[in-house]
């Protein structure tokens, strides 16, 4: 094995790691966005099946529909948000499985060498001042 192996190895299952995450960040993204957007047809076909007139009455005069309408719309909702919710937590799992395999390779890479003393020193900055009337 070479000294640049655990470093190569860890570089190619970072870079894979930031792709699965991004990927699965954005699928989870345009799912949420496609469960909200997809709600709106739904409720302007029972608005359709109801009649428009209906709307004008109060709620305790809704239409029959509509009663039927709303536990559905609300099933549906629940399914589709439990979903999200289940890949979401599959897509934490996939994290934290990376970052713990990310880790063991991290400690397996030899730490940097200490800098020499060949540093050069900043100054002191709060004693600087740029005014030329002292």
């Amino acid at each position: 094995m070479t000294q640049e192996d655990p470093k190569t190895r860890y570089d190619a299952l970072y870079e894979e790691y930031q792709d699965v995450m991004h990927k699965g960040a954005w699928r989870l993204g345009w799912s949420f966005f496609f469960v909200m957007v997809g709600l709106l047809p739904m409720m302007y076909i029972f608005v359709w099946i109801a009649g428009p007139s209906t709307w004008e009455h109060t709620f305790f005069h809704a239409p029959k529909i509509m009663w039927l309408a709303a536990p559905l719309n609300l099933g549906i909702v629940l399914v589709l948000g439990s979903r999200l919710w289940r890949r979401n937590l599959e897509l934490d799992a996939t994290k934290r499985d990376y970052l713990a395999r990310l880790r063991v390779l991290k400690a397996q890479i030899p730490s940097e060498p200490a800098p020499g003393q060949n540093q050069v020193s900043e100054g002191d900055w709060d004693a600087f001042q740029d005014d030329s009337l002292n």
